[in-house]
């Protein structure tokens, strides 16, 4: 009998390891003779749809309770219990928008507020799916509180003793924050400048770069071709909450 016996252990013990080395596939849960082709390792509860599984050619690890979705952070509680939850609702801020001009690009004379032609036409790095190269607007996507930053390089395209004014143009609120220049521009000399903005903005709102010449005592140019030339101009858009 114990011969048999040690006969019968060995053939289990053998036939085990024959299985998983042929397979290499652990299956842990409520249904552990199904497993995924693809994954070595699976740990599943009771529902079938949550589970931790390794993937048998990447090895890239997947965490499936429910919670998990696109661009989400795990995080654990106090008692070390992890779930998913959005970089917004942990106060992370994200870089929603990112553009800048890939060549030079000019920008008009003053005339009336929010003009086409005074948007400069950035080309995105990050967020292209919101900007519209057609009206050189990015529209934001869902409500939050954000931070704009711009940026704008520019010399005056004739030599006129024009200044250069820089806006960040918030459409709700018809307008925002801008910055004017002190001194004139010249053909070799131009001007740097930097305008920040942070509020609350709502789904579907627009934001925009823009630029224009202004004379020094703050009129419109009298001659509309003393216009700017921006050899550098970006905008970034970073949602804080």
């Amino acid at each position: 009998m114990k011969t048999i016996r040690l006969f019968s252990a060995l053939a289990i013990a053998m036939t085990v390891a024959t299985g998983a080395a042929t397979f290499g596939q652990v299956k842990i849960g409520s249904n552990p003779t199904t497993i995924n082709p693809n994954n070595n390792l699976e740990v599943e509860s009771t529902d079938p749809a949550k589970k931790i599984s390794i993937h048998k050619t990447t090895g890239k690890l997947t965490i499936a309770d429910g919670s998990q979705g696109d661009k989400k952070v795990l995080t654990s509680d106090a008692n070390g219990v992890a779930t998913w939850q959005s970089q917004s609702d942990l106060s992370i801020p994200v870089t929603a928008f990112s553009g800048a001009i890939t060549g030079l690009a000019t920008i008009p004379t003053f005339t009336t507020h929010d003009e086409p032609d005074q948007r400069l036409p950035l080309v995105p790095t990050l967020g292209a799916a919101g900007w519209n190269a057609s009206t050189k607007r990015y529209t934001v996507p869902v409500d939050g509180t954000y931070s704009v930053q711009v940026g704008l390089s520019c010399i005056s395209t004739t030599g006129a003793g024009v200044t250069l004014w820089t806006r960040i143009w918030v459409v709700s609120e018809n307008g925002g924050p801008i910055f004017k220049g002190a001194s004139p521009m010249g053909l070799t000399a131009g001007d740097w400048q930097s305008v920040v903005y942070t509020g609350k903005l709502t789904a579907g709102d627009g934001i925009s770069l823009e630029g224009y010449t202004m004379q020094t005592d703050g009129n419109p140019p009298v001659n509309p071709i003393w216009t700017g030339t921006c050899g550098r101009a970006y905008m970034t858009v970073t949602k804080i909450d």
